[in-house]
């Protein structure tokens, strides 16, 4: 009954794309640098034609980040008053997220077309 290191790690891996498929943008953050790792560590030891499923779990992996983010941002939104001060803080924060958004989007996707 022993397993290979690749084997176990294989199993892992599935399990926390379970986790992730399951929880969706509220996945926890270590689960989705956990998928990163071990598929980075598989293509790596295993360079084949599946890059570009990789690369679709590269993009996957940043847009659940991302909707992670912007969930919690908007529950900060809610939670603070609504006076005009405030607001305008809020929006420039809002808007900052968004700037970083897309150029976290755009270099990804400048990426996956370099490759």
């Amino acid at each position: 009954m022993d397993r290979s290191v690749e084997e176990i790690e294989d199993l892992r891996l599935k399990e926390l794309r379970k986790q992730a498929a399951i929880y969706g943008p509220q996945t926890d953050p270590a689960i989705l640098i956990e998928i990163q790792y071990l598929s980075n560590r598989q293509s790596v030891n295993n360079p084949s034609p599946r890059r570009q499923f990789v690369n679709q779990l590269d993009y996957d992996f940043l847009m659940n980040v991302v909707a992670a983010a912007l969930l919690r941002l908007g529950e900060v939104e809610t939670n603070l008053s609504n006076n005009d001060r405030r607001r305008f803080i809020r929006q420039l924060i809002h808007d900052l997220w968004m700037v970083i958004i897309t150029v976290i989007c755009f270099a990804n996707l400048l990426l996956l077309l370099h490759r």
